[in-house]
């Protein structure tokens, strides 16, 4: 048989090409080892469950969405690691990041390779802030995560003495920074605000600091340690203050629930929402695929943001460079997404239809509070 000639060979290839494309894939870049793990691990199940239930939709039409992952696990590697999502596994999105730390260096790469990069649930205010072109967040801030807990105190703490804690890493000193702003602008001045290293290993100086100053309620901004190492100088010192409320990762995860025990019960947290009752059919999923209950609220602000970014997608035809547009002209009223938040970017890019929630644990149990 005659060879086709080159015109006709390169037509057929393409029809070929075109009945079978390539599929879309979707880079995911979370701290999977490390310190920061556990979040990473929980943010990254939210990502897996989205895409399951998209390609179980039937995908992008013609082949499944691939998810790539990459593991962000320190500052230093994480543009080195979004690179080679980018230009090795050819991700045509980056979701991440988990922890606000590994975000800004995370959203760079993407911003200079002008690919869409999604903010699934780091919080710092700032991420938004820098006037990328490439990037959005589907979750809160840590201003809205602020403005809560000031709420808070104003309605069951008022007249109380307050003291704020803090981590100065990313998200927690954001957070910090923005409680201290609200509560200059409402005249409330903390009696004692202390900040200490993302990597401390004892609070004892601090808490007898706070007990010393007549604080009646603490304000506490941070990780998963030290939270525990919090704890335990409060039950060292034999001193409980009158309220703790807590923002940060370290306050929504079960497992610290777990390790603390009774003493943790009655402390608030302000935070994303953490499975409400819309949300039970994806709780379910979670179950089913990793057999546990889900560990956080982290899985559930992933699953939402990724779910929105995937449906999204589709709505263009999987075309990436149509996501930013059409995420910016999406328009969901309160309730739309599975956590109860809405959907309106702003001009920075950041979801203004997010919010945070007042938790309380009770009996090992994260439940909201009115």
């Amino acid at each position: 048989m005659a060879a086709l000639p080159l015109a006709a060979r390169s037509a057929m290839a393409e029809g070929v090409a075109k009945k079978q494309p390539a599929e879309p894939k979707i880079g995911a870049l979370l701290p999977l080892s490390g310190p920061d793990s556990l979040l990473g691990d929980e943010c990254l199940r939210g990502v897996q469950l989205a895409v399951d239930a998209v390609n179980a939709a039937g995908g992008s039409g013609t082949q499944d969405i691939l998810l790539v992952e990459g593991d962000a696990l320190a500052p230093a590697q994480v543009e080195q690691v979004a690179k080679s999502l980018i230009t090795g596994d050819m991700v045509t999105v980056m979701l991440g990041t988990g922890a606000s730390i590994l975000a800004y260096p995370g959203s760079a790469a993407a911003e200079l390779a002008q690919i869409p990069y999604i903010e699934l649930n780091a919080p710092a205010d700032g991420i938004t802030g820098r006037n990328f072109k490439f990037l959005v967040r589907t979750t809160l801030t840590t201003s809205m995560q602020a403005a809560l807990a000031l709420d808070t105190i104003s309605k069951r703490f008022a007249g109380r003495q307050i003291g704020l804690l803090f981590n100065t890493g990313a998200s927690a000193g954001a957070l910090a920074a923005a409680a201290l702003a609200q509560f200059q602008a409402v005249k409330i001045a903390p009696v004692l605000s202390i900040g200490y290293p993302a990597d401390v290993a004892d609070l004892h100086d601090p808490v007898s600091r706070m007990r010393r100053a007549g604080v009646q309620v603490i304000l506490h901004a941070g990780g998963t340690d030290d939270v525990l190492v919090l704890f335990q100088a409060l039950q060292d010192s034999g001193w409980r203050p009158s309220g703790i409320i807590g923002c940060g990762e370290g306050y929504g995860f079960r497992e610290t629930a777990f390790a603390l025990g009774g003493i943790f019960d009655g402390t608030y947290v302000s935070g994303a929402p953490n499975y409400p009752p819309s949300a039970a059919a994806i709780a379910g999923a979670y179950q089913e695929r990793f057999g546990m209950a889900p560990r956080s609220a982290d899985s559930l602000t992933s699953y939402v943001g990724a779910r929105l970014v995937l449906d999204t997608l589709g709505s263009v035809n999987f075309d990436a460079t149509k996501l930013l547009d059409a995420l910016h002209k999406t328009a969901l009223p309160a309730g739309s997404l599975a956590n109860g938040w809405g959907v309106a970017f702003d001009k920075t890019g950041q979801n203004t239809g997010a919010f945070a929630t007042l938790q309380q644990w009770r009996s090992g149990a994260l439940v909201r509070v009115s």
